[in-house]
Formats: C-alpha cells, sequence, structure tokens
C-alpha cells in the first residue's frame, strides 16, 4: 500500500458504536477516520482516499450499499466491509453480489473484526502490487510497439497481462502485421527479459537442414558436420524461441518440437544423449491453424501444447490511427540512417498513406516510407515521393505471369538495394527474408550488393 500506516474509514450512524470500532481499530496501529454522517463520510473517502472502507448498511439518508457504490466508481478495487444489526442470508447475499468484500452481522468481536480487516487489507496490497507490475509492463510492451489506436492499446494491455507467465503463446494475424515484434515484446516484458530472443522463420529454412538448424548436430553425424553445432533451440536456452510460420514446420519436425516441449530435453542430429532445455515457445501464423489441424497438415497434440494463449494481431488497415505515427517513425530513422534532414510529410502524402488499403500491413508500409526517404533529400515528404500501390490495365497490358514476376523481382531487388546502399542485412529484413535467400535472387537477376553502394553520391552528381 501506498501508507505505511494503513488508513480505516468506517461509517455508522450510532455515535458510541462507531466510537468503539475506532478504538478496536487504532490498538491494532491503524490510522482511524470516521463519521456518523454517510454523506460527510463520502467526502472524507474523496478527500483522504482510505486502504479499506467498513460501513453500517444501514443509515439515513444514505445507506451502505450506496456508499459502496460510490466507492466502486471511484475505486474498484478497494475493499468495503458492511455492517449490518440485522444479518440475513439475503442480506450476505445482496452484499457480496455487489462486490462488497465480506459483512459482519452485529454483534460481532474484535477478533472477528480484526480477522476480516486483515484480509482486505492484503487484498488490497496485493491489487495494488499486480497494477503497478502491469503498469510497468504495459509500459515496457508499449515501447516496442508505436500505437494510437484502441485496438492495439488493447493488445498491450493483453501482452502486460501475459508476460509474466510462463505458457506459450499463439499469435495469429496476417503477413506483415508485426507478429515478430509483438513476441519480441513479450519476451522484453517477461521474466526471461535478460535472457535470448531467438526467432526461427519455419518457411524460411531449407528442409534438407531443417532439423540440424532447429535441434543442433554432433560432429560427424552426417557429410560436412566437421564441428558440433548448438542449433537454434539450444541458443534460446532459458529464455523466448518464436517460431514464426509454425504451420510451414515438415510433421516430422513438429513430433521433434512436441517432444521438447512436453520433455524439456532434445536430441541434436547423431547424438546419443538427451539435453536439458529451458525455453518459452512463442508461435505464430498468417494461416487458418484450425483447419490445418482439422486437415491433418498440423499436429493436434502440437497445437494444443502451442496454443495455450492465444493473441490476434490486428491488420494494419484495423488500426489507420497508427499509420501517421508508425510512418513518421520510419521516416525519421531513414532520415538519420541516410543523414538527410526530411521534417515529414506533406499533408497530400500524409492523405495518400492515410487512404491505401495496406495488404502488406506494417512491413508495406515500412517498405514504402524507405523507398520515400531515399527519393525524398530535403524538407517534407511529397506524395508521388509515396510508391504506389499498384496499377491496373486492361487484359491486353498484362504480361505472361513468368514474365511479371521476373520483373517485378528484379525491380523489387533494384529498389530495394538502392533504398538501402546495397546492405544486404537491412535489404533481407525490410524484405521478410534471410540474406541466403536474398543472394540467390540477386545472382538469378545478375545483381550485385556493390553496384549500389553509394547510390545517392553518385545520383547527386
Amino acid at each position: 500500500m501506498s501508507k505505511l500506516t494503513p488508513t480505516i474509514l468506517i461509517l455508522d450512524d450510532d455515535p458510541d458504536f462507531l466510537r468503539l470500532l475506532g478504538l478496536w481499530l487504532e490498538s491494532e496501529g491503524y490510522r482511524v477516520l470516521a463519521s456518523s454522517d454517510p454523506v460527510q463520510g463520502i467526502q472524507i473517502f474523496r478527500n483522504n482516499p482510505p486502504d479499506v472502507v467498513i460501513t453500517d448498511l444501514r443509515m439515513p439518508g444514505m445507506d451502505g450499499m450506496m456508499v459502496l457504490e460510490e466507492v466502486q466508481m471511484r475505486d474498484p478495487d478497494l475493499p468495503v466491509i458492511l455492517l449490518t444489526a440485522h444479518g440475513s442470508i439475503p442480506n450476505a447475499v445482496a452484499a457480496m453480489r455487489a462486490q462488497a468484500f465480506g459483512y459482519l452481522s452485529k454483534p460481532f468481536s474484535n477478533e472477528e473484526l480484526q480477522e476480516l480487516t486483515k484480509a482486505a487489507l492484503a487484498q488490497r496490497r496485493a491489487g495494488q502490487e499486480t497494477r503497478k507490475l502491469r503498469a510497468a509492463l504495459r509500459d515496457q510492451a508499449g515501447q516496442s510497439i508505436l500505437h494510437r489506436s484502441p485496438i492495439m492499446a488493447a493488445l498491450v494491455d493483453e501482452l502486460a497481462r501475459v508476460a509474466p507467465s510462463q505458457a506459450s503463446i499463439f499469435l495469429s494475424g496476417e503477413s506483415g502485421s508485426g507478429k515478430e515484434r509483438v513476441a519480441r515484446a513479450i519476451h522484453d516484458a517477461s521474466p526471461r527479459g535478460d535472457a535470448p530472443f531467438v526467432a526461427v522463420n519455419c518457411g524460411a529454412i531449407p528442409a534438407e537442414l531443417a532439423e540440424s538448424e532447429l535441434f543442433g548436430h554432433v560432429k560427424g553425424a552426417f557429410t560436412g558436420a566437421t564441428q558440433d553445432h548448438a542449433g537454434l533451440l539450444r541458443s534460446a536456452d532459458n529464455g523466448t524461441l518464436f517460431l514464426d510460420e509454425i504451420a510451414d514446420l515438415p510433421l516430422s519436425l513438429q513430433v521433434k518440437l512436441l517432444r521438447v516441449l512436453q520433455e524439456g530435453t532434445l536430441r541434436p542430429v547423431g547424438a546419443k544423449t538427451e539435453i536439458a532445455v529451458n525455453l518459452r515457445v512463442i508461435s505464430a501464423t498468417h494461416q487458418d491453424i484450425h483447419t490445418l489441424t482439422a486437415s491433418g497438415a498440423f499436429r493436434e497434440d502440437l497445437y494444443y501444447r502451442l496454443h495455450v494463449i492465444p493473441l490476434r494481431v490486428p491488420s494494419l488497415s484495423e488500426r489507420a490511427e497508427d499509420i501517421p505515427l508508425l510512418a513518421q517513425y520510419f521516416l525519421d530513422r531513414e532520415s538519420q540512417r541516410l543523414d538527410r534532414n526530411i521534417q515529414g510529410f506533406s499533408p497530400e502524402a500524409l492523405d495518400k498513406l492515410m487512404q491505401r488499403p495496406w495488404p502488406g500491413n506494417v512491413r508495406e508500409l515500412e517498405n514504402a516510407i524507405t523507398f520515400a526517404a531515399a527519393v525524398t533529400e530535403r524538407g517534407w515528404v511529397a506524395a508521388d515521393a509515396i510508391p504506389d500501390a499498384g496499377r491496373q490495365g486492361g487484359q491486353s497490358a498484362f504480361p505472361p505471369l513468368q514474365d511479371a514476376k521476373a520483373a517485378f523481382e528484379r525491380s523489387y531487388l533494384e529498389n530495394l538495394l538502392r533504398a538501402t546502399d546495397g546492405n544486404i542485412s537491412r535489404a533481407a529484413r525490410i524484405a521478410g527474408r534471410h540474406r541466403t535467400d536474398l543472394y540467390k535472387l540477386m545472382r538469378k537477376h545478375s545483381l550485385a550488393p556493390h553496384l549500389f553502394k553509394g547510390q545517392e553520391d553518385r545520383d547527386e552528381e
């Protein structure tokens, strides 16, 4: 509680009984505020918030139930104890339905009063500590998730509630909606926050390497295994393992992952003994995991292990209020990276951002702002610096699908490398792909990162 000495407010229209209650409570070291007038007592409550309220049920002008309602309106967690000389089951039921902490029927003993008061104070103390923890966790989670929208504020509140738990969390949501950012926020706000956070894209690991990458291997386990390899699961030991696109994990590895979650141990490829691991698993997918489980494409037993606390990450179209905030954050970051004095968005540019449907969600917005910053030297981002969502033409304008895909890939890579100054790590992060995938695509289109380094300088010459 906020005060070293707990404060008890007592209300009873019998002055003699009120005095006796005050003496009993003061004998236990409590600070007592008292009034025989309930209206005056409510004013005392407003000016000097107590830790517990003890009120008679039947008083002239304002009864105990009305006092309870007033208290709950201003402080829903403040314990209220009701007293009545007409103790009965209906009174007790009414009091508890109104969420009073408890009630005492007159006459009662000092011991009964003290026991119930101590229990009320204990609940008050626990409630305040819980609120402090949740506020701290909410602030911690909110710092890593930029938002203004009510739907994201509700999600951040939920993250603060589930972060202290050790239970597995399952995130659903569209691609690019920020599921990894949410997973990291949960990790940072959890007791494991100082331990590793390891993110794994299950769909991006080559099938032939998946078991070794996830579970590790020992030297000599297969051709090319020249030394021991710990694997991604062991890298997350004592921390959090984020399995993105978990629906893409092969069935054979789903069995092995289930064993890790059940037993807390894993066996690297080629090893003869089990190794203990302590993980909290957060998994995610943009696919309908229920349909996949029902069809047998995803193991039901693993689903129940992962789907303990389900959370849905909303699409960007559902949180349009966040678009200006996110866009300015991305712009400030890129402006600093490019060492340019870009102040913000013109009204026309901001309107264009707000009108877009953003099917690619936050990732698409980030890519668009990265491009806009690359083509804006200073001042304000103009509307024509925001890349169009796409153009449609007549049927004759459509090239063969393979040609269109190849043209798009090359154009996308060129723009991406130009915007990132040939930085492959940055480009891979923006594209949501591994560096190896990006290098393969670059080789396919005969592109080299060094051709784009210093691109801004050449453009200004």
